[in-house]
């Protein structure tokens, strides 16, 4: 289903000539982490590229930090569920979901409020994938392309870009990159599509992206810098194993033809070397990479024998440095540094407030920014196409239910359920439970036919014959059990409440 909404986008100022300016009414303030893009701004905003993000993206595939501390977020934000709610007036409380089946709601107007939900990116499924590219998205460039546009086969796609995946091609076109097909394009116009740009703005300039890996190139530099550094030296056999000089007074300086690919003649030190070095390089297992090269000298070499070694003082820190470095990197992602790190010596109970507090420091604000995103520039518009009346009363939100470990209010719940200030519903989802694991008519029925079975025994015989229940010998111990008759006293008058007035104070 397309939405006519897409079609009616915001005009700008109209000068009507006299020096005044006519400006339309915008869907709220306009927000700074997402803005639907028009014709006359796809070839400004859809061929700006940030200088940092071409790092970013190398960086993330490069650094095994990055990409763990990113799919860390990104599979938490997958598990989170979109749902339609309405807005709490007073703010004291999350959204209220729409439930479709609720009785006392007007199904047509629950109709109008799910349908854009459930076309979104082709539902919950879709939605779970959509949310986890998002946060990725998030993390590494800081802004994203959401796209919804007519396939002939899959009717109302949305896709979520990057912004190396969409590209302007002038006159209201852009040019989309495929996501099944490697190298091949999609062509879309305006006209036909909807282009939302989703980010998370800057500090400074709220019109530029930002994300963690801005602020983390030069950790993420100097880490890659000392890995490579470890991997040089595990490559090279003169580093690692060194020299072995002897004195020609020890060793005979004769040597003969060895076997490789490069074989070495007595006297010809480069084709040794050569091939000393390339040996561990081929076979990683072979022992060339821990044995010294020997090698002579005439003369006297100190005590005849000596062993060289090419270890610089960066070696002895490499390690301690790159711990240091990747601890930067923890502490500079959008996610609890133990989760990077490791969680230590820590009990059970410290776990779970590193992953409380993870929830709810860092995936609950970006799903915020996602559904505030969509509510604005998507959700409402295409409310308003609908013609839902007061579309502010509604909004796209998370819950995050299935990543959090619940409190066990469930007595709680039970006792206000028992009060009457609990609807079943909201009892039903205190305990984690949803309105399909509600008994239906017909098993409320037989529920309620055995209490009263057990409750009166004599009663027992049709009930159950009712349930389609056959006891042999029922009736007969039935009529012959005596039944129990209770006699009631008139209740006495409630005394008048005898108010008690203070006394004097104690002297």
């Amino acid at each position: 289903m397309a939405w006519p909404w897409r079609r009616s986008r915001p005009r700008p100022p109209i000068d009507p000539g006299d020096g005044a300016v006519q400006r339309h009414e915008v869907d709220g303030a306009l927000l700074a982490s997402a803005a639907l893009v028009s014709r006359r701004q796809v070839r400004t905003v859809l061929g700006q590229r940030q200088p940092w993000q071409a790092e970013a993206w190398d960086l993330y595939d490069r650094v095994s930090e990055i990409k763990s501390g990113t799919r860390w977020a990104s599979n938490a934000c997958s598990r989170a569920r979109l749902y339609v709610g309405r807005v709490d007036p007073d703010g004291s409380s999350e959204p209220a979901p729409i439930d479709a089946q609720d009785e006392d709601e007007d199904q047509e107007l629950v109709a109008q409020l799910l349908a854009p939900l459930n076309e979104l990116a082709g539902g919950q499924d879709g939605q779970s994938e959509m949310l986890r590219r998002m946060s990725i998205l998030l993390d590494v460039p800081g802004e994203m392309y959401l796209v919804g546009y007519d396939d002939e086969q899959l009717g109302r796609r949305w896709v979520v870009a990057s912004p190396s995946e969409i590209q302007s091609g002038g006159g209201g076109r852009i040019h989309l990159a495929s996501q099944e097909i490697p190298g091949a394009q999609i062509r879309l116009h305006l006209d036909s599509a909807s282009v939302i740009r989703i980010w998370h703005p800057h500090a400074q300039w709220a019109a530029r992206p930002d994300s963690p890996m801005q602020a983390l190139l030069d950790p993420l530099r100097e880490l890659q810098g000392l890995s490579g550094h470890v991997m040089a030296t595990t490559d090279s056999r003169l580093a690692g194993a060194g020299l072995l000089l002897a004195s020609q007074d020890v060793v005979p300086a004769k040597m003969g033809q060895s076997e490789g690919v490069n074989p070495a003649h007595g006297g010809a030190l480069a084709q040794v070397l050569l091939e000393a070095m390339a040996t561990p390089l081929k076979d990683r297992d072979s022992a060339a990479s821990i044995v010294p090269l020997l090698l002579t000298a005439p003369g006297d070499v100190k005590d005849k024998v000596e062993h060289l070694t090419f270890a610089t003082e960066l070696d002895t820190q490499v390690l301690p440095l790159r711990e240091s470095a990747i601890r930067r990197v923890a502490v500079g992602m959008d996610m609890p540094p133990e989760q990077l790190l490791g969680m230590g010596d820590i009990n059970h109970w410290g776990a779970w407030l590193i992953e409380a507090s993870g929830i709810k420091l860092h995936i609950r604000p970006k799903l915020g920014l996602l559904c505030q995103a969509l509510t604005s520039r998507w959700y409402r518009p295409s409310l308003r196409a609908l013609g839902v009346d007061r579309p502010e009363q509604y909004v796209i939100w998370h819950n995050t239910a299935a990543l959090e470990r619940r409190p066990d209010n469930g007595l709680e719940a039970a006792q206000a359920h028992e009060r009457g200030l609990l609807s079943d519903i909201s009892y039903l989802r205190a305990l984690g439970y949803s309105r399909d694991d509600m008994p239906d008519d017909a098993e409320q029925e037989r529920r309620t036919l055995l209490r009263i079975a057990l409750a009166h025994p004599h009663l027992a015989p049709p009930i159950l014959a009712e349930l389609g229940i056959t006891v042999p010998g029922l009736a007969e111990a039935a009529a012959a059990m005596p039944r129990r008759t209770t006699t009631t006293a008139p209740a006495a008058p409630a005394a008048e409440p005898q108010l008690s007035r203070p006394g004097p104070p104690a002297s």
